[in-house]
């Protein structure tokens, strides 16, 4: 059971306005667990040893440092105008002719890196100048200091991953590390991934490349301007591996005995493959086979980094904490609407339908549909996927490994089962007589 040395993991990917999933999550945790239906960020952030973020969930992640209450952080998705201030499109003055014509095949930048900056620092006014080493500090409750941040980014002319941290001296950075080697026994001086804002960190893993923003986030790091773009971009859009290492690697310094991981994602949805032989109800629950192309292929990688990363990530991470590989892992806990086929009918008439409360219409819109989501018919149908999910109406859990016909093999088959295992970490054994 939970003691002093069990080390608790927030893990929030990205995903844009879908991010809105992990909001609604977390109020129904809460208020389930903890019978506190609408807490604020500080309260949630109590909870956990370490917060590891991307893009749209580095931006829930800094809400809740804010502390702002969580029905409040649902209005940053759910309000249109706080949307068209993150996701501000470009005017045509602000497009090149190049990107005009990309625009025609749905390839190229919509929105204004600099404009996604400002709203960032308006919405969130309270961190907006606050540096990643004093949020610990800043959201402790009865100066409790617990809490880390870790936010990914891309170092646009490096080309590398770059990981903001709150806690510089944590063993997985490279300073650090290099202390260690040398046998070098002082205290960790200030590193480039502190030396930033919070606001900035999240600004850096939350601007997404090619069809999404303009221009790479641009912000003052050592007097020196760098340069980013989403932390997806470095197979990390779920950050639940890194945030595994990274309490791996701290395991001796911070005497770690158990960690428990509560990993949130922002929706899948998925098809079969084009050549499935079980007869599907819908055509549209097969891929369609389609011939690569130049301006295909241009689309399919502008939004790769959103894609396989969260069924390998959650798995590996898995893997290094569960060795022996329990089909039901408590201390490890995936949540996310998985939208899949589900496999009906009987031994001999088997097929492929939509998970119960899901029309076709909607399952064909929520699969095209891209992060960007910026229309309130689209956040709606966003919000309608994850009540789905959440009262156990048809949609499935996303599963840490599904066997042949889809259905869990390893983790959490829905998001009952998931929620019954989050509540046990904070339930006390009874001692039996």
């Amino acid at each position: 059971m939970p003691d002093d040395k069990t080390y608790r993991v927030l893990s929030l990917d990205g995903g844009g306005s879908w991010a809105l999933i992990q909001v609604k999550c977390l109020r129904k945790l809460f208020a389930e667990t903890f019978n506190n239906p609408d807490p604020g960020g500080h309260e949630v952030l109590a909870q956990f040893d370490l917060v590891s973020a991307n893009s749209g969930g580095s931006l829930v992640a800094a809400a809740m440092a804010e502390n702002m209450k969580l029905s409040e952080i649902e209005k940053i998705f759910e309000d249109k105008a706080l949307r068209n201030k993150v996701f501000s499109k470009l005017s045509f003055f602000e497009k090149s002719l190049l990107a005009s014509v990309a625009r025609i095949f749905k390839i190229g930048a919509k929105y204004a890196t600099k404009r996604k900056h400002t709203a960032l620092k308006e919405i969130l006014p309270g961190i907006a100048k606050v540096d990643m080493t004093d949020i610990p500090a800043y959201v402790a409750i009865n100066n409790e200091i617990k809490t880390q941040f870790l936010i990914i980014g891309y170092d646009y002319y490096r080309n590398r991953a770059e990981l903001f941290r709150s806690d510089c001296d944590s063993m997985a950075s490279t300073s650090a590390i290099e202390r260690k080697i040398n046998n070098q026994h002082v205290q960790a001086e200030t590193t480039t991934d502190c030396m930033v804002t919070l606001v900035d960190a999240i600004h850096a893993s939350s601007t997404a490349p090619v069809n999404y923003f303009n221009e790479p986030a641009t912000f003052i790091v050592n007097n020196k301007p760098k340069y980013y773009w989403d932390g997806g971009v470095t197979g990390n859009n779920n950050p639940v591996l890194v945030a595994v290492t990274e309490a791996i690697c701290n395991k001796a310094q911070y005497q770690i005995e158990n960690v428990q991981v509560l990993s949130i994602g922002t929706g899948t949805v998925s098809q079969l493959q084009y050549d499935e032989d079980i007869p599907v109800k819908y055509e549209e629950l097969k891929a369609r086979q389609e011939a690569p192309g130049l301006i295909r292929d241009i689309q399919k990688l502008s939004k790769s980094i959103l894609n396989d990363p969260p069924d390998t990530a959650a798995f590996v991470a898995y893997m290094i904490l569960n060795p022996d590989m329990p089909a039901k892992p408590v201390d490890f806990i995936r949540m996310n609407p998985a939208l899949r086929p589900m496999l009906a009918g009987d031994v001999t008439s088997k097929y492929w339908d939509l998970p119960a409360g899901i029309t076709e219409a909607e399952y064909l819109k929520l699969h095209t549909m891209d992060m960007d989501a910026v229309e309130d018919e689209e956040v709606a149908l966003i919000g309608k996927l994850c009540d789905n999910w959440l009262n156990g109406s048809g949609v499935p859990n996303q599963s840490i490994r599904n066997n042949s016909s889809l259905n869990c093999l390893i983790g959490h088959a829905d998001f009952e089962a998931a929620k019954t295992d989050f509540k046990s970490w904070f339930t006390k054994p009874t001692n039996l007589l």
